[in-house]
Formats: structure tokens, sequence, C-alpha cells
């Protein structure tokens, strides 16, 4: 798990606790000078991911990388990350232009430009290169996804949506998989209505999901409520996944019920850690474990059971477990009856999926 980090934050700006952040580095591009951040493990294997981590509206690249944990993700998991800098908009603030019309910067080509330059640069992978950010950039990650799904593979959003211009416009070559975690007590970009009018769009996300799983084609939907490990915060996560897509794409959705404009594990609600889900994500998306419709058995049949003490097998059955982002954990080709999976070992497993010989299956939610 990601070490947790007390900090404070005001708005879309985070104010983290920095150890030995690196150097700032420089990248050209339109005759403009920009800045970024990069965390580069020291053993990076060729073919490495990378992932864009772009920061809220008024805020910078040292501070969401100085509060958000992916240094440590880098640190661990072998992972390139970097955090640029967005310019300032005609007001004076920091932020990304994703087609809203409030600055003439071209950040779609700035951040495509970098991220080819970092691909070459450390033999990174170019299957494997994300983009997620916090609120402001969240909306440009899903601009990314429109624009330019030929990059960046996936994307997340955490507090973010969708400018007017592009969801109303967002027509891409290739959808890429999406995952969004948004709290429904957010007052600066609301679940409902996004930030209410204008040109960055009243689009909430419930429009959000039925756009992006729409175009993915999307058959089937799984609704879990998470464990809430931490009352005290007075929220509490479901987790909605939308597959069966014929190309395989996923949405995955964290509604943190009663949650506000944050960044889940680090303030605001402890149930769930952003980042690690992001990357687990992310992960899970390069490693090709996201399966098309084809592939699931839709039938359904009695095959297990509850008792008092776990899941009971009670037919013949090859039995799978997967855990919160949809990933096969545990796999029974032959489970027999009788056998009985403990509860205390289904934490972290919401899903466990009995098949049987002819075909039949039954879906069993842990709550």
């Amino acid at each position: 798990m990601i070490t947790r980090i007390a900090i404070a934050c005001c708005l879309f700006l985070g104010f983290g606790l920095a150890a030995n952040a690196q150097t700032q580095q420089t990248f050209e591009y339109g005759g403009i000078e920009r800045t970024y951040y990069l965390d580069l493990p020291a053993d990076l294997a060729t073919g490495a991911p990378l992932v864009f981590v772009l920061h809220g509206y008024t805020s910078s690249a040292w501070v969401i990388r100085n509060y958000s944990g992916w240094s440590t993700i880098a640190a661990n998991e072998g992972v390139a990350v970097c955090y640029p800098q967005g310019t300032l908009d005609y007001n004076g603030i920091s932020h990304w232009n994703a087609n809203m019309g409030i600055s003439t910067t071209n950040d779609h080509g700035f951040l495509v430009a970098l991220a080819q330059h970092l691909q070459e640069t450390y033999s990174l992978s170019t299957e494997c290169t994300y983009s997620c950010g916090m609120s402001n950039g969240g909306y440009m990650s899903y601009s990314l996804a429109c624009n330019h799904p030929d990059v960046f593979r996936a994307v997340g959003s955490v507090t973010g949506a969708m400018s007017q211009y592009d969801f109303y416009n967002c027509n891409p070559d290739e959808v890429v998989p999406i995952i969004h975690l948004h709290g429904t007590a957010d007052y600066i970009v609301s679940y409902n209505n996004g930030v209410g009018g204008g040109t960055w769009g009243n689009t909430g996300v419930p429009e959000i999901i039925d756009l992006w799983t729409g175009m993915m084609g999307t058959t089937e939907v799984y609704e879990t409520d998470l464990p809430n490990l931490e009352v005290v915060n007075l929220s509490s996560v479901e987790f909605f996944r939308y597959c069966g897509a014929p190309g395989g794409q996923e949405f995955h959705h964290y509604r943190v019920s009663g949650g506000g404009h944050d960044w889940f594990g680090v303030w605001g609600n402890q149930d769930i850690e952003s980042t690690e889900l992001l990357w687990d994500f992310f992960q899970s998306h390069c490693a090709g474990e996201f399966t098309s419709i084809e592939e699931e058995p839709q039938a359904e049949a009695e095959l297990m059971e509850w008792t008092g003490n776990g899941l009971r097998v009670l037919d013949r059955c090859h039995l799978r477990v997967f855990d919160l982002q949809g990933r096969l954990v545990c796999n029974w080709p032959n489970a027999s009856v009788g056998l009985v999976l403990p509860r205390a070992q289904l934490i972290g497993s919401p899903l466990i999926q009995a098949i049987a010989p002819d075909g039949a299956v039954q879906v069993v939610r842990v709550h």
C-alpha cells in the first residue's frame, strides 16, 4: 500500500512535504521552454511504462509530485513517471488547456511531443504510455484520450471531468480504457454538473460514463461496495466496472459517496488510494488483462452458496476470484464439491465467478 501523507489542501492546490525532489528539466515546444519533473528508477528496464501525472488548476508539477505518491510507484514498480508543468492562462493561473479557450497554449501538442521524446530517450514503451491527473489534470487526460489515443493508451481522472468542447466533439479513432475517481460532495467539479457551464462544461460523471461506455460498447457492469475502512471520514466507496466491450476496453469508476475534491488516500476518503488504483489499472492494461465479452460465459447457475464461514462449492466448476481492479487473482480449474473458501481469505476480492462444464455461470459479490 502507498504510505498515506497527512497534508492540507485548498481548492485545486495541495501542499505536500517534499523530500529529494528531482531537478526540474526543460523541453522546448512551439518556441516555448516548458518544464517537467521525471522519476526514473535506477534499474529502469527497456520498454518500461511511462505515466504522465498532471496537476490541477492553480497547482504545479512540484506539488502533485510531492503529495501523490507516484514517486514510490516509480521506484517500486519500475515505471517512468513524468510531471509536466502547465502554463498560465489569460488570468495568470497555471492550467491545462483541455479545449477550454482559456489560453492559446497548445498543451495537446506539447504533451504528445514530450511523451515521444521520453519514449525515444529512455527506450520506454509506446504501448504502455498513460496520462492521469487531478481536477484540471483529469480534464486534460480526457482531452488526450479524445485526441491522441495513439499516444496515451489509457487515461485516469481524479475529480476531473470533460470540457464542453471535448464532451460534444470527442470522436477518437480508437477508444482507450478509462478510470475515474470522483466524490459526490465535490463542490468544485460537481459529480452531476461539472463546473456548471461555460467552456469548462456542465457534464457530470454519469454522462461521461455513458459517453465512453457507449463508444467502447460495454455490455456488462458490476457494482461493488468497497470496505468502509475509515468510518470517521463520513464517506464510502462504490466500485463500478464496465466491461464486455468487443475490443476489451473497460471503464472503472470509483464513486466516493460523501467525498470531496480530494486525491483520495492522501486527504479526504481513506478507504481507497487514488495513486495505487490508477497504477493498478494502467498496469492491468499493459499486461493485457482486460478481456472481451466473447470470453465471458453468460448463463446463470447455482454453483456456490454462502455458509456462516465462507463460500461453498455446490457443483464441480471452474472457480475464478477477481480483485478490486477486476484482475484474476486465484484460479481453480477443477473446484470440487464441498470446497469452502473462507470469508477472511476473500477480503479485497469482491467478485467470485464459477463456471460449470456446460458453460453456465454464477457470480457472487463479496461485501
